[in-house]
């Protein structure tokens, strides 16, 4: 199907059968190869670690029921960062200093092999608060104990207040032997990252504010500091939760100031937040976690709410100075039946080609296609579709044009100017000119006209990026005019059951040695990850349409032939080992 309605099908004979083995779904949307609790509520991973031969992952959870409240500490564990194993509740809102909740927080591998987790503890405030394995022999770390030393930061950090004080990084050591860590906050009213230190774990002291927002973000939750393990030039990542997950690329001096070089840039552009990573010592790596929360209407009602994303290597591209986000190859492992479908040579435009007897409710599917020269390209997949096609959703990455305006369509962040218009102006006259200034300017690429809003004048935000687009009432945005934009985008308009439609678009930033476009859609029941150029752009989205609508095509929505190199699809298997 062509994105202006028009429909070719091409029936195929590659067959595969979906396969589903382990523990099964509560129901046919529970997704089962990601990890997340059986039943209830679920939100942010917390302490992801390796210890003694375990991987951890701990996230907020309701053991109570399927929406927020009663935050404790979920765990479960992994030989392989594939197969997962649900252990008891780790940690309880069960002392005074937390009986409001066990938020988010971090595990640190001290410098005696054990782990310590420190955390936000609702009480009185948001505090901090240390917990340490009863048992630090035991792998699974299955018990844990509260010290008396609790809580151990029982203040905000100048400027800020304990309504706005959260989520504890893994702390990092430094050249005098100390450590430091950084806490969420709002400090005089901007989102932050204060920075604390110490020798011991049980008593911290301020020792700056790491970095803060440029914009007027209240407050910036779970927060996270590291350095990118394949970089040379000693870089570090600064990452925050505000609005989505952003992070800076920048240079850190070892001790308390960190120097940005990168404007923030979204980790994945889909329903992703409240993300983590831990170091992986057996393989030398960062590995991140995102929560993806739920987003139909009925989603309490079946007994469950949100997972974690697969986990995804963080490494740096030097081209491109930025990071690249990729699941990590142990997910090979859940891999079960594999087709190799090599009868499809090309793809004409404006093609939908179904895959005939092609289903499956968990798979996982790498495309790899010839970037046609001098030509728009805009080629991809579509999954969870209907025989009749009638439902479905796309994923397409490679050439949009999308100049507008674009009425009723937001582009936040990115911005790297802003000017006001006055009061009473003409909108459409307003966005016009918006559109000029981008146009007369080389650093733009997009640009939003917000309509005036109390307290705000009217304004027009140039961006030198393009953001991913957000349904707004209060917003018109385009491109340069003429300007063609490389992206990947799930489109939700065919998806059918009662989950969101519309567009999610994620830009993707191409090299000009680029002479392939690879996508690679996981699809694991009504969760979706969607990763572009090995990794260079990622799309997390949730999709609920009735479990008959499992199967799969290929999609040209450009104007040239596209020259298929290859289309793997594999059935995944369940994570679950109990």
């Amino acid at each position: 199907m062509m994105e202006n309605g028009a429909l070719v099908i091409l029936l195929l004979s590659a067959i595969i059968v979906a396969v589903v083995t382990g523990q099964g779904p509560v129901d046919d949307q529970q997704p089962q190869f990601h990890p997340g609790p059986a039943t209830h509520w679920m939100n942010d991973p917390n302490g992801p670690m390796y210890y003694k031969g375990y991987y951890h992952l701990f996230f907020q959870y309701n053991p109570t029921g399927p929406n927020w409240g009663d935050m404790s500490w979920g765990h479960i564990v992994s030989k392989d960062l594939a197969h997962w194993t649900h252990l008891p509740v780790a940690l309880s809102p069960d002392k005074d200093y937390d009986h409001g909740g066990v938020f988010t927080g971090s595990a640190t591998i001290r410098d005696n092999g054990t782990p310590i987790i420190v955390y936000t503890c609702v009480g009185h405030g948001q505090l901090q608060c240390v917990a340490e394995p009863k048992n630090a022999s035991d792998p699974m770390l299955v018990d844990w104990e509260k010290p008396p030393q609790n809580p151990v930061i029982a203040k905000a950090p100048p400027g800020g207040t304990t309504g706005q004080f959260r989520d504890d990084t893994t702390a990092w050591k430094v050249s005098d032997g100390s450590w430091r860590m950084v806490v969420g906050a709002s400090i005089n009213g901007v989102g932050s990252a204060s920075l604390w230190k110490t020798k011991d774990f049980y008593n911290w002291t301020f020792a700056a504010v790491l970095a803060n927002s440029n914009s007027n973000a209240g407050m910036w939750e779970c927060p996270d500091f590291f350095n990118a393990v394949n970089d040379t030039k000693g870089r570090w990542i600064l990452k925050y939760s505000a609005g989505g997950d952003w992070y800076r690329i920048g240079t850190y001096d070892g001790m308390e100031k960190f120097t940005p070089l990168t404007d923030p840039i979204k980790y994945d552009y889909g329903h992703f937040y409240a993300s983590k990573r831990f170091y992986d010592p057996v393989k030398g790596r960062q590995i991140l976690y995102g929560w993806s929360s739920e987003e139909d209407k009925d989603a309490s009602k079946r007994g469950w709410q949100g997972h974690q994303t697969l986990p995804r290597s963080v490494m740096i591209d030097d081209e491109l100075n930025m990071l690249v986000l990729n699941p990590v190859e142990e997910l090979q492992l859940l891999r079960k039946n594999h087709t190799n479908v090599t009868d499809i040579k090309s793809i004409g435009p404006g093609t939908v080609q179904l895959l005939e007897g092609v289903k499956g409710l968990q798979l996982d599917i790498i495309l790899v296609v010839k970037i046609p020269a001098g030509q728009s390209t805009r080629v991809g997949l579509a999954v969870r579709t209907s025989q009749d096609l009638k439902t479905m959703t796309s994923v397409v990455v490679g050439d949009e044009n999308l100049h507008g305006p674009l009425n009723n369509t937001d582009m936040p962040g990115d911005d790297y100017k802003n000017f006001n218009y006055a009061a009473g102006s003409h909108d459409d006259d307003n966005a016009d000119n918006c559109s000029a200034q981008c146009a007369a300017e080389a650093e733009c690429v997009a640009w939003t006209y917000v309509r005036a809003g109390d307290p705000h004048n009217p304004r027009c935000a140039l961006k030198n990026s393009l953001p991913a687009l957000r349904s707004s009432t209060c917003c018109v945005s385009g491109t340069k005019k003429n300007g063609v934009v490389s992206s990947l985008t799930v489109n939700r308009t065919l998806t059918g059951g009662d989950g969101p439609a519309g567009l999610v678009r994620a830009p993707l930033p191409m090299k000009s040695s680029d002479t392939e476009l690879t996508l690679r859609v996981l699809v694991d029941h009504s969760m979706i990850e969607a990763i572009a150029q090995n990794g260079r752009s990622c799309v997390t989205s949730h999709i609920y349409p009735d479990a008959s609508n499992a199967g799969v095509a290929m999609v040209n929505f450009g104007s040239a032939v596209v020259e298929v190199v290859s289309l793997d699809i594999y059935t995944m298997d369940s994570c679950w080992v109990e």
